[in-house]
């Protein structure tokens, strides 16, 4: 086990050097640059002391190399929209509250979408599936902003029970945890229900029935032991969506937090700023996938890894 992570974690370094050049290139390739908005306002001798000072002025490889070797010191650069920060002290700042956001909606999707999953399907073709299927088909197709600005007037502006937005305290969180989970409460209850429903129907499950086994009994020991492998597998792609945040979210409750710097810095060319977000995406996904293959070793006993 400590030789297949050690392997995945040295595999990750490549795909991390692979994935810093093709953005590299990329956000060198597209026309303008970080003042294309602002350089009719300045001089060329202005302009050019701005390319100097960041290295613009080299060429495209030597700039890289340059990145490169401050990535090796730990330095991904000073962002451009925010000069008197570096990229790490950037993210440093706003991804602990982007992350603490993602976290709570993670916990609360599985808690609501696993139990409502559960009872739609052992109540399968009732009213009560109907519901819940009603209910996740709704929560999906509509988009986070809708959900929140619908809280916002409902509870914060006619009830006056929560805030309008702002991240101070736990009252300030319900609102976008809520507005922010609802999609990944209904992907999780459609999975579970598709899950559960297959193992329901399994030949195991008819045996344990045939002992005697009690319905509680057939449903802890093998309905939901083997019915929650699969998920293991929306867990994935689900935990890096979440936790580097949501930019609607972020700034209908004007969280200070990390996503709307996936926007910013791109339209404003920060090129520290978006290869530094990149690969930040790049490591959860690769280290949650990681822990998801681990995951599978002890929940699935058929899988082993060499």
């Amino acid at each position: 086990m400590v030789r297949y992570i050690l392997t995945r974690l040295l595999g990750l370094l490549f795909v991390l050097f692979v994935i810093s050049l093709i953005t590299f290139w990329l956000m060198h390739g597209v026309p303008g640059g970080p003042w294309a908005y602002g350089q009719q306002l300045m001089s060329d001798q202005q302009l050019a002391a701005l390319e100097a000072r960041y290295g613009l002025d080299k060429p495209v490889w030597q700039q890289y190399l340059t990145w490169l070797g401050g990535v090796v010191r730990f330095d991904f650069g000073m962002s451009f929209e925010h000069p008197d920060e570096s990229v790490l002290q950037l993210i440093g700042r706003t991804w602990p509250i982007t992350f603490h956001l993602g976290l709570m909606t993670l916990l609360v999707a599985f808690g609501i979408g696993i139990p409502l999953g559960i009872v739609s399907a052992v109540k399968q073709n009732t009213w009560v599936d109907y519901l819940a299927t009603l209910l996740s088909i709704f929560g999906f197709v509509t988009p986070h902003f809708v959900w929140g600005i619908l809280f916002i007037l409902t509870f914060a502006l006619y009830l006056k029970w929560l805030p309008t937005g702002g991240w101070e305290g736990p009252q300030y969180w319900i609102l976008p945890v809520l507005a922010y989970a609802f999609a990944p409460i209904a992907m999780i209850a459609r999975y579970t229900r598709a899950s559960v429903v297959e193992a329901l129907r399994a030949d195991y499950v008819r045996t344990a029935r045939a002992k005697g086994l009690t319905e509680r009994t057939v449903m802890s020991r093998h309905v939901l032991r083997n019915a929650m492998i699969p998920m293991i597998t929306v867990f994935g792609p689900l935990v890096p969506d979440l936790i580097t945040g949501s930019i609607f979210i972020e700034a209908i409750f004007r969280i200070p937090g990390l996503g709307g710097y996936w926007v910013t810095s791109t339209f404003d060319r920060d090129y520290p700023m978006i290869i530094g977000l990149v690969l930040l995406w790049a490591v959860l996904i690769a280290i949650t996938y990681l822990v998801t293959d681990i995951l599978y070793v002890f929940f699935d006993p058929r899988v082993r890894i060499h």
